[in-house]
């Protein structure tokens, strides 16, 4: 626990010099709190509804068992219903913590291997996979950025390479199948991905934001 948490703190500091080393715009204006809060409060519940679902209840589960991918699309998802009510619907948020998000999760999943949790049957380990595909991610990112300038493109190109990633994984970790052979992640992934599909190609033919 103590190696994971180590890996945590150490992903949470890299995305932060990332972030600064990329000087990429910042969120301004008077939604600037209402869109944190609202990340903020989908993140936290994201992160704890997909294991929820998946394994029974019991008290610890209260402070026990968190999922990074519940967690990034329940802050995608409560974002964007905040951009909907308040009619920000042409306004993107999250592209200046894409490639920093990338790099830290990298480093946290080398916290899983670490920790022992989180494993597949794999030859390889499956921790190590996913972190190795997070770095190249946030290089691809980069590259990216820098030939087209579309900050508005880079979450949802993260969410949607994640999410693929993620599908075919799922079928090597070990975690409980809920419906066939697809677990809970599975499903999150065939929900997100077409309407990230949708939404990357309604921003690449609109006006750069």
């Amino acid at each position: 626990m103590t190696a994971y948490l180590g890996m945590e703190l150490i992903g949470m500091l890299m995305a932060l010099v990332v972030a600064f080393l990329l000087k990429m715009p910042r969120l301004s204006g008077p939604s600037k709190k209402q869109v944190y809060i609202a990340g903020v409060s989908g993140m936290i519940l994201g992160m704890k509804l997909p294991v929820l679902l998946t394994y029974p209840w019991s008290p610890d589960m209260i402070f026990n068992g968190k999922s990074f991918m519940g967690g990034v699309l329940g802050a995608f998802l409560a974002i964007n219903l905040y951009k909907m009510f308040t009619k920000q619907t042409a306004t993107s948020y999250g592209g200046r913590w894409a490639i920093p998000l990338a790099v830290a999760v990298g480093f946290g999943k080398i916290g899983c291997y670490l920790n022992g949790c989180c494993a597949g049957d794999f030859p390889l380990p499956i921790q190590l996979v996913e972190s190795s595909f997070q770095f190249g991610l946030a290089l691809g990112l980069y590259f990216f950025y820098k030939k087209t300038g579309r900050l508005d493109l880079l979450f949802p190109l993260y969410l949607l390479a994640y999410l693929g990633m993620r599908f075919m994984v799922e079928f090597v970790r070990r975690e409980p199948r809920i419906l066939g052979p697809f677990t809970i992640y599975h499903l999150l992934a065939i929900i997100f991905i077409p309407y990230l599909v949708y939404l990357i190609r309604q921003r690449t033919y609109a006006k750069p934001l």
